[in-house]
């Protein structure tokens, strides 16, 4: 059987558990790891969750199976692990803020996975997620192709929503990219923005793709602000997408963060890119980018440089 293996069980993993334990085509052993003291906390929204989602899969008759633990061991043999460990961004907050607390959770975790999971894909979801990622792979040992952030599915289909809502249509008829770093870092690419097989610019002016930009580069700080917690379910979802690309070998052209050899001028750096996600793991698809999308995109890449260069 399958085994999806959850390291962080907090907001976005309990959501995550969710929208897998609903679907069919991912039956599988899911393992849910989170600290020992908040598992044992009373009361406990991690356990009290996982009590809800096994009578869940009760009441669905499904093949799932699912296993809460503070012991990483658990883990071991994974097919897929998504970690969203560390602490979330508050408000008030940048990403990069975060980097310090968090690298001193992931690099340990990570380490550990590269030993009792060396098959496993690798989705990782925590902020700074440029950072991260790239922590994650150096401290793991894992193969380049099997280490990918989350954050580009994401901000993509920020992007397609705004778009669609700005020309007066659906998602289902809009097709958009994102690229570059997550949050203000990330770039738009109107240039693969379509609304029913037309350019988005047939259906808006500049000046209202720059004020959707702007929404989209805010929109973590929004819903945070909003609801006083950063985003779980919408970025739960966009995790479980790339899972079930790559379980089911898709083979979906998907915006993540892959560690770029060369493609779009860049080395040694995970950067958001359009990938193709399969059982073969993530492969970096270029895309033709128009002169001001590739300075906004080197200019979003620079700044990347300056937040992972903070882990050394």
């Amino acid at each position: 059987m399958t085994k999806i293996s959850l390291v962080g069980f907090g907001g976005i993993g309990i959501e995550a558990a969710k929208i897998i334990i609903q679907d069919p085509s991912l039956c599988c052993n899911l393992v849910c790891y989170d600290r020992k003291e908040a598992i044992d906390a009373d009361p406990s929204p991690i356990a009290g969750a996982y009590e809800e989602m096994r009578d869940a899969i009760g009441i669905q008759e499904s093949g799932h199976c699912i296993h809460l633990t503070s012991n990483l061991d658990d883990v071991a043999d994974s097919d897929v692990i998504i970690v969203t460990a560390g602490l979330p961004r508050k408000q008030g907050q940048s990403r990069a803020d975060l980097i310090n607390d968090n690298a001193a959770t992931i690099g340990p975790i990570a380490e550990k996975i590269g030993k009792i999971a060396p098959n496993v894909f690798l989705i990782m979801v925590t902020n700074p997620l440029d950072a991260m990622v790239e922590l994650a792979y150096r401290k793991s040992g894992l193969p380049v192709h099997m280490v990918v952030g989350q954050a580009g599915v994401l901000d993509t289909g920020r992007l397609t929503m705004e778009a669609a809502h700005a020309a007066k249509s659906y998602a289902s008829q809009t097709q958009s990219v994102v690229l570059g770093g997550h949050g203000p870092q990330m770039v738009p690419i109107y240039s693969h923005t379509y609304i029913s097989g037309k350019p988005i610019s047939d259906y808006v002016d500049q000046k209202e793709l720059d004020a959707i930009e702007a929404r989209v580069a805010d929109r973590g700080a929004t819903i945070i602000k909003k609801q006083g917690r950063s985003a779980t379910f919408s970025t739960a979802m966009a995790a479980v997408k790339m899972v079930r690309s790559y379980i089911l070998d898709q083979r979906k052209a998907l915006p993540a963060a892959a560690r770029l050899n060369g493609e779009y001028g860049v080395k040694d750096l995970f950067v958001g890119v359009i990938t193709e996600i399969s059982r073969k793991g993530v492969k970096v698809l270029e895309i033709p980018l128009s002169n001001e999308e590739k300075n906004k995109f080197n200019k979003s890449v620079e700044e990347t440089r300056k937040i992972v260069a903070e882990l050394k």
